[in-house]
């Protein structure tokens, strides 16, 4: 009886490591970045979904079912947004950095793991509250990202219930969306500023020199070793003196916590610190200037 049970055991590992291997092959996600606890819970709603009594039925399911995959990658990358979350975050982000960083043009900015589209309209709606006349005057671009093409689709369409912008005031919705019956579409003037586009964390970005990186509240999927892969691909992303907000519960570790320096621990926001010529750093030495040359054997 011990023995069967252990069999089980191995077969079922097999089967999980085997699922994992044929997401990557149908659909192109590498599950080798995320925590298996959390991919385990992820799996076994879809296995409770479609009946299957363990792994190895959920592949025979897979095989027989392709669509399935879709649900699969949807439950993986569960999307949970809103307009303007955490209200501290987007002060910070309305009175100190975004102005800093539109007194430069053009301003490239990098919504990673976007999911239907909250936090890069966010950005868009302050980019406009801030400049509003002047942003024809400036090149503002807000790449936004996820690998959930259903999320991406219902982003781009821009369409939200009155639920969903719990945290806009009147006013702001008003200015920036129209109310179609029951629905509200985010006005095609912020629309402008942004570029959806689908995108895997674990694998290089699109972009690069980059003002202002925000990925908040997507690491708690990630390994520790993929968080700080993909930490350090936003580094190299981003320009000299360029930011990183991450999120409130999530902290750098490892390389990327020597790399990027703390600008705001409060609301998590990080620079990638600009290179220091040496030479700015001390001065030009004048001629005729007396420079004292030790000799090291005699000390």
């Amino acid at each position: 009886m011990e023995n069967t049970k252990e069999l089980e055991d191995f077969l079922e590992k097999v089967a999980f490591q085997k699922l994992k291997k044929m997401l990557f092959e149908n659909v192109g996600l590498n599950c080798d970045g995320y925590r298996d606890e959390y991919l385990r819970r992820r799996f076994d709603v879809r296995l409770k979904a479609t009946g299957s009594q363990n792994y190895s039925k959920y592949i025979i399911y897979l095989k027989k079912n392709p669509g399935e995959y879709q649900q699969l990658l949807n439950d993986l990358t569960i999307n949970y947004t809103m307009f303007m979350r955490d209200n501290d975050v987007y002060l910070y982000l309305e009175k100190i950095l975004l102005p800093k960083l539109f007194a430069s043009n053009p301003v490239r900015i990098w919504s990673a793991g976007c999911a239907s589209g909250e936090e890069p309209y966010s950005l868009a709606i302050l980019a406009h509250k801030i400049l509003g006349e002047k942003i024809k005057n400036h090149q503002i671009s807000i790449f936004a990202s996820d690998i959930d093409k259903d999320a991406l689709l219902k982003a781009v369409k821009g369409e939200y219930q009155k639920k969903q912008l719990c945290g806009l005031s009147e006013g702001i919705v008003n200015e920036y969306f129209t109310k179609i019956g029951e629905t509200y579409r985010v006005r095609d003037f912020v629309r402008s500023l942004i570029h959806f586009e689908q995108h895997d964390l674990m694998k290089e970005p699109l972009r690069r020199n980059l003002d202002l990186i925000l990925c908040r509240n997507v690491m708690i999927y990630f390994a520790k070793e993929s968080q700080q892969l993909i930490h350090m691909n936003f580094y190299n992303a981003l320009r000299e003196g360029g930011y990183l907000i991450t999120g409130k519960a999530e902290m750098l570790s490892g390389e990327p916590s020597r790399k990027f320096a703390v600008v705001d621990i409060r609301t998590r926001v990080y620079q990638k610190p600009k290179q220091v010529n040496v030479v700015d750093q001390i001065g030009i030495i004048q001629p005729n200037t007396k420079i004292t040359v030790w000799d090291f054997k005699e000390i």
